[in-house]
């Protein structure tokens, strides 16, 4: 793993973390069924980001990325925060 990969990939367990735990947040105050599927959506997303970022570390590697897939998701996590912000 080079030191981008590991930078890409702590990034998107970062990001997708912030955004489950941001999502709790708003779902404790709205009480919104809508809130709650984002919440758990958010927080499978950070469990397959972590499990991404440690797979090397434990030789799981069927659970390894490329940078560009993890970039890819990424992607799809912010396309999902906008798409949430924009209501």
């Amino acid at each position: 793993m080079t030191p981008l990969d590991l930078f890409l990939n702590a990034c998107l367990a970062g990001f997708a973390l912030i955004l489950a735990a941001v999502s709790l947040k708003a779902y404790r105050r709205h009480k919104e069924p809508r809130l709650a599927i984002v919440t758990i959506a958010f927080a499978l997303y950070s469990l397959l980001a972590v499990l991404v970022l440690v797979a090397p570390f434990l030789d799981w590697n069927d659970l390894q990325m490329s940078a560009y897939l993890v970039v890819l998701n990424l992607a799809i996590l912010l396309s999902l925060y906008f798409a949430l912000l924009k209501r």
